[in-house]
């Protein structure tokens, strides 16, 4: 089999690219639903709560401290030469030491108070700066491993980082199952061993690339990269601190139990939403570049809008599916006392998949690199997240952070449509979408009635028999409009 796809050269790309990124992620993926539901079952929903907070407090801080470089370092890093290579990398590795100066200054002040006052909660910024360092320098090896196409070590480096986590956390939690800093420390720890692997494949410590960190060319690409890198970086800390307000305000407008309900659903769908979308954006992104290059703009025009069609009518089927099976997949992947996070998981799967469309939408906008415009888009949804939420939360709970999180990533895919079709006339195929859609929708309610009448000694059952009767539903009614619509189409040909 091998030998067969080294001769084909369409094969070699999808064995040596889009299968080991699709590897990496999907097990990151699944790696983060058995860490949830590990999680989940062992801490309180409070408890959950602050690990939640703490970890998305995390993430939206090595955002905001890491972002310039890595958007840098996927720009020059790619395609470039050996010795420009080395050269960039060597500039790198000055960025990330400043970046880990700046976070160690910062870890020994906080150390330093925490010997004068020991209140509870210091310890947990402790850890947290901990994990923002971890997140950051993962984060930009990781990139570096996919700027030089090196799609097996990124695969690796994902997966292992992953169940390494999950390894250090049960050790947590036999220890004390309720130590969030500890739980904290133990996937920073991973990350740093996926960080040394990472930095190992990439070629970071090699002779060549350090012998060139004094270098006053090191230093003009360094400064290359922090121009180029903080073009970017407001958007990303925009979009970032949209999609992610919402959990944030819940715990400070309902209370740390709503916010481990909440927190738990959104980790849960969001990693289900990744699994659907990161392998796409990865697969895609390169060949629409290389239509609009050339100069098709109809090429790209019908690409884009094939593409965005097919995203739409994958996402109205994500959330039909985790409809028909929220009960049942709650109960089994997080436990008993999240069980009230059952109605949220379909809203939080349209909202996460609302905000995952954007880089799609947004395309045409990329295409003329008008980053004010997109800067200026992350801003309003992010004002309008907050809004939504404050209003909504309070009197709605989970629902109404959700409903906000909704209305705001579907509000920036139809500003990014406005300003995009401008630049690009691309269309969505409605009448497909509308098939899908009504088929989905009736699916997933025939298939929650029809699953509700059973009645099952395990979880695991109840979830596969609700995933089997939705998959059947939906697959046959699919099936027949295919066929009615290739009816419909030969008797039109045959009448005209």
């Amino acid at each position: 089999m091998l030998s067969r796809v080294s001769r084909s050269p369409r094969l070699h790309k999808v064995w040596s690219t889009y299968v080991p990124y699709a590897l990496g992620i999907a097990s990151n993926a699944g790696l983060n639903i058995v860490l949830i539901s590990l999680l989940t079952h062992r801490l309180a929903p409070s408890e959950y709560g602050t690990y939640s907070v703490a970890v998305t407090v995390i993430v939206l801080a090595s955002s905001i401290v890491g972002q310039w470089l890595q958007q840098a370092t996927g720009r020059y890093l790619a395609g470039s030469s050996a010795v420009a290579s080395n050269y960039t990398k060597a500039a790198v590795l000055l960025g990330a030491g400043g970046i880990t100066l700046v976070l160690l200054v910062l870890y020994a002040l906080v150390a330093l108070f925490l010997l004068f006052d020991s209140r509870q909660g210091v310890g947990l910024w402790l850890a947290c700066l901990f994990g923002i360092a971890a997140q950051t320098l993962f984060t930009l090896v990781g990139t570096s491993l996919q700027s030089e196409q090196r799609a097996w070590p990124y695969s690796v480096q994902q997966s292992c980082s992953g169940g390494l986590k999950i390894g250090f956390s049960v050790l947590v939690c036999r220890a004390s199952q309720q130590n969030v800093d500890g739980l904290l420390y133990a996937g920073a720890t991973a990350q740093l061993i996926g960080i040394a692997f990472g930095a190992w494949r990439a070629r970071f410590f090699d002779a060549s690339v350090l012998s060139k960190l004094g270098s006053p060319r090191t230093r003009l690409i360094l400064h290359k990269l922090r121009v180029y890198g903080g073009a970017m970086t407001l958007w990303f800390i925009f979009m970032n601190l949209a999609m992610y307000c919402d959990r944030l305000l819940v715990r400070a407008l309902v209370g740390p139990a709503q916010a481990g309900l909440y927190g738990a659903a959104s980790t849960l769908v969001v990693g289900s939403v990744s699994l659907v979308m990161a392998p796409i954006l990865a697969a895609t992104w390169p060949q629409l570049m290389a239509t609009w290059n050339m100069k098709n703009e109809r090429a790209a025009s019908r690409l884009l809008g094939d593409l965005l069609t097919y995203l739409l009518c994958a996402g109205v089927a994500l959330v039909a599916v985790v409809n028909a099976v929220a009960e049942p997949a709650t109960r089994l992947f997080l436990g008993a006392k999240f069980s009230g996070a059952s109605t949220l998981l379909p809203l939080l799967t349209a909202s996460a998949f609302s905000f995952s469309l954007g880089p799609f939408f947004h395309k045409p906008l990329e295409f003329k690199e008008m980053k004010v415009t997109m800067c200026v888009f992350a801003a309003i949804v992010l004002l309008v997240n907050g809004l939504l939420s404050a209003v909504l939360t309070p009197r709605l709970g989970g629902i109404g952070a959700g409903a906000a999180a909704l209305a705001s990533g579907a509000l920036y895919c139809l500003l990014s449509t406005v300003r995009g079709r401008k630049i690009v006339k691309w269309r969505i195929r409605l009448d497909r979408l509308a098939t899908v859609s009504v088929l989905a929708i009736a699916a997933s309610i025939l298939s929650r009635r029809v699953s509700s009448s059973w009645h099952f000694d395990g979880n695991f059952w109840g979830f596969m028999a609700a995933s089997a009767t939705f998959s059947v539903l939906f697959g046959v009614a699919i099936g027949g409009a295919w066929v009615m619509s290739s009816t419909c189409r030969r008797l039109k040909i045959m009448g005209g």
